[in-house]
């Protein structure tokens, strides 16, 4: 079984984290071992001697020899019960009664710190060759006026609390270690499958999706990639139906012009020359019209390919609309159509004047051009909360439901309409309102079609 680097940087990450956890920890034990267990412990040990050496000699005053016969038999089943040298001390230093002939030299314990008790005792440590010892030395009040001094003194290879504490953080490293593995495994397997999913993209299979599990994230990571498969999928059809529709729509006016051209030869060959204006004009017009188409089509282009415009100017609605609404007047005329026109005082900031400009544009330009003689186009500026909101109704039959979604799509054409266009209109519209983080939507009204824009 092949293990996965990022498995491996998990499970030693993992490792590495709680072996210095297990360092500091033991470190800060070290640091602060005035309160460890081994103080309390030789403190209720000195403590429990001076205890039993009060009540052996009963507070009474007694000379020296008297108090060597009384506490020399206990301190040393003392000092073999607590397996420790013990030895109790006058005023003046001298020994009164010890567990062992032979008193150590405690010059070199006495010369470091010394962590003191609760109840006074205070204890010295020293490790040396592999050795590690503590001393404790306790001052009592009694006798009184000639108060006693206890000694204890304790030599081994290790404390037990440290040896009980490493014992357990080594069976703790080794279980958390154990349970690691499968828990590194169960994060490491969403990434294994998302990468074989990227993969299959790669090869072409736009349909890869991943199943989402939980809210942490990775489950994150995996609908940003579901997002982004769901957006190349997209961009895949929209190039696809935009080299087919720019097939389409440059194949058209070719087709005409090539009829042209025939018949233009054809009345050259005859000696006919009365109707060749009519067909040159014909082929200057469709050249026209695919210079303009192809225009369009570039700006449309230049929109996905260049960087966003900036985004500093501050647009005067109002005088916008007023100023592309008075060069539709004389379609409205025209026509015969009734315009209905509330413009709210709105500035829009933060936005490209040109951007709003074209949008408005296109969308007042299908207004007037989709709306039926003596019908009607309404024009209303308004503020719609925090945003700045510009609705466009013109009379028209009610579109179905997929053409509502559609209608923003490059090349999309109403279908049993004939009126001339190259469907790129709404489809750059919506491109800069996305730009600007607005919001463009097309819906069916008792008044018939509305376009809404909200900035």
């Amino acid at each position: 079984m092949k293990i996965s680097r990022t498995y491996l940087k998990i499970f030693l990450s993992f490792l590495m984290v709680l072996v210095v956890s297990e360092l500091i920890i033991f470190g800060l034990l070290h640091l602060s071992w005035d309160k460890s267990p081994r103080i309390l412990h030789l403190e209720r040990q000195i403590l429990t001697v001076k205890d039993l050496v009060e009540l052996k000699i009963d507070g009474q005053p007694r000379s020296l020899e008297e108090e060597q016969k009384l506490l020399t038999p206990l301190i040393i089943t003392l000092g073999k019960s607590l397996e420790a040298h013990i030895w109790v001390t006058d005023p003046y230093g001298k020994v009164i009664a010890s567990s062992s002939p032979k008193i150590p030299d405690m010059d070199e314990f006495t010369t470091g710190d010394a962590a003191k008790s609760h109840e006074g005792v205070y204890v010295y440590k020293k490790s040396k060759n592999g050795i590690k010892s503590v001393y404790g030395v306790y001052t009592a009040n009694l006798p009184q006026g000639y108060p006693f001094t206890y000694h204890l003194y304790h030599s081994f290879r290790k404390f037990d609390e440290e040896s009980w504490f490493i014992r357990a953080q080594i069976i703790l490293t080794i279980i958390a270690g154990i349970f690691l593995i499968p828990v590194s495994r169960r994060v490491v397997r969403p990434l294994k499958e998302l990468t074989a999913s990227a993969s299959r993209m790669g090869r072409g299979d736009l349909k890869q999706r991943v199943e989402i599990k939980g809210k942490d994230e990775i489950a994150e990571l995996g609908q940003a990639f579901n997002h982004m498969a769901e957006g190349l999928g997209k961009m895949v059809k929209s190039s696809r139906e935009l080299t087919a529709n720019v097939s389409h729509e440059l194949r058209s006016p070719l087709t005409r012009m090539r009829i042209s051209l025939e018949m233009l030869k054809e009345n050259i060959e005859r000696g006919d020359t009365a109707g060749c204006n009519t067909f040159v004009n014909g082929m200057q017009a469709e050249i026209t019209h695919m210079d303009e188409l192809i225009g369009r089509i570039i700006e449309f282009s230049k929109l996905d390919m260049h960087k966003h415009p900036a985004m500093n100017e501050t647009v005067d609605m109002k005088e916008l609309l007023s100023e592309l609404l008075e060069q539709y007047k004389c379609v409205a005329e025209r026509n015969n159509l009734k315009l209905k026109i509330s413009l709210d005082d709105l500035k829009l900031s933060n936005c490209n004047r040109n951007g709003i400009r074209i949008v408005m544009d296109n969308i007042f330009g299908n207004a007037f051009k989709y709306t039926d003689p003596e019908g009607t186009v309404m024009v209303n500026l308004d503020q719609h909360g925090k945003n700045v909101r510009v609705q466009v109704t013109n009379t028209h039959a009610p579109l179905p439901k997929e053409d509502l979604e559609e209608i923003f799509n490059p090349f999309h054409r109403l279908k049993a309409q004939e009126i001339p266009g190259s469907g790129l209109g709404l489809a750059a519209a919506n491109k800069i309102i996305r730009i600007h983080d607005g919001e463009i939507r097309a819906e069916n009204c008792s008044d018939g079609f509305r376009i809404t824009i909200e900035l």
